[in-house]
């Protein structure tokens, strides 16, 4: 059985997905079916396919997470889930490679969590650093079976590291601390409570994360706290800062960037602050700040008809815009290699945009189909940070 946990409120589009996949996915790829002999957890949804990880699942654009081969696991004490865990990895992950430790529970109220603004600025730094440190958001109470999960993970992976320690201390110091891309000698075991006493565990084996990061995402249940700052024109910026975090790539000072659909300001806000050079256009000003600011080339006019005089590093685009239109746009970029890297929004919740969900069903579509052979990194997915929205970003070839 391999799980699937969908995006936040996003269960029916995926599900919408999967019975599209279900027919068979593009020549070379694997077809999925239901899995119907397994109860999955809540916020999940149990699958199977005709093939092993080597080959290339479908794009699913609103899974978060992927389980592969999960499989049902009880324990009745701290140590004897650290023990599970420890018959699960060793002898399997190779212990000369790196490899990650995911454990999540999946039961009790979830917990809001921001970046803050200290800490996503220091993303321009990129993924050396231990990276942006989550930070409670103001809250109601959370219901106390939640942070007891929260607190069990966090001491059974002790006492996993504890057993490692003593019996497999090659794998131990090849377990990495924190989140960072996948690369193809990377591993992956997690471990996803649904109770003090049950779950599930997933080993995916070297070099099947790298093969399938479009699906395994390197953080935990593929969940990232949305970024804060005050500061900013508006939260929209927290978008951008998601994106580059799930790309590994952060726009770095001296890029060239264009930010099309710009007002307010919030991508032109992070591509400055990086210490890019940004051409921002839209019809509208950016907030005054931005429009003073020496490193941003303000250009009045329609987005969808800017054309760069020279290709630049970074295509930004937030705009609200039919998702057809944004996606044509997108691909005729990428087609005249106008950028090196691109993250773009497409609106396609209902009541977003002309057209509503039927449209931005058929641009998703679109883009699915025509984006892997214009692209070497390719992620379509919604964000933490998005709502009625889908973001796609990547590296052009």
């Amino acid at each position: 059985m391999h799980l699937l946990l969908w995006a936040e409120d996003s269960e029916s589009e995926l599900r919408s997905e999967l019975a599209q996949s279900f027919t068979g996915g593009p020549e070379g790829s694997a077809a999925l079916s239901l899995d119907a002999s397994s109860k999955p957890p809540p916020g999940g949804v149990a699958i199977s396919w005709s093939s092993g990880l080597s080959v290339p699942l479908p794009r699913l654009v609103f899974a978060r997470q992927l389980l592969p081969d999960a499989s049902p696991a009880q324990a009745e004490s701290v140590r004897g889930w650290a023990s599970r865990l420890f018959e699960a990895a060793a002898g399997v992950i190779p212990d000369d490679q790196p490899w990650s430790l995911h454990l999540e529970p999946q039961y009790g109220a979830r917990a809001a969590h921001r970046i803050g603004a200290r800490a996503w600025h220091s993303t321009s730094r990129g993924w050396g650093g231990a990276g942006p440190e989550p930070e409670r958001a103001k809250q109601p109470a959370v219901q106390p079976d939640a942070e007891a999960g929260r607190h069990r993970c966090r001491l059974i992976r002790e006492a996993l590291i504890e057993l490692l320690h003593k019996k497999r201390r090659h794998l131990l110091r090849r377990l990495r601390g924190e989140p960072a891309p996948w690369t193809a000698q990377n591993s992956l075991v997690q471990l996803l409570l649904t109770a003090p006493n049950a779950g599930y565990i997933s080993v995916a084996v070297a070099p099947a994360p790298f093969e399938q990061r479009h699906l395994i995402s390197p953080f935990p249940k593929g969940e990232l706290p949305v970024a804060a700052d005050k500061t900013a024109p508006s939260r929209a910026f927290a978008k951008l800062v998601e994106a580059e975090l799930r790309l590994g790539r952060s726009i770095q000072s001296g890029e060239a960037c264009v930010d099309l659909g710009a007002a307010p300001g919030s991508w032109t806000y992070v591509a400055a602050s990086r210490g890019a050079n940004v051409i921002a256009v839209d019809r509208s000003p950016l907030r005054e700040d931005l429009m003073r600011n020496p490193q941003v080339d303000f250009r009045s006019g329609d987005a969808f008809r800017f054309q760069p005089s020279r290709p630049v590093d970074w295509l930004l685009c937030d705009v609200i815009a039919a998702p057809e239109r944004t996606a044509d746009l997108l691909l005729a970029w990428l087609r005249r290699r106008w950028c090196r890297h691109f993250v773009v929004t497409l609106k396609v919740g209902k009541g977003q945009v002309t057209g509503g969900e039927r449209a931005g069903s058929e641009a998703l579509a679109d883009l699915r189909r025509d984006l892997p052979p214009l692209t070497r990194e390719l992620f379509l997915t919604r964000l933490c940070a998005n709502k009625r929205e889908v973001c796609a970003f990547g590296s052009a070839r």
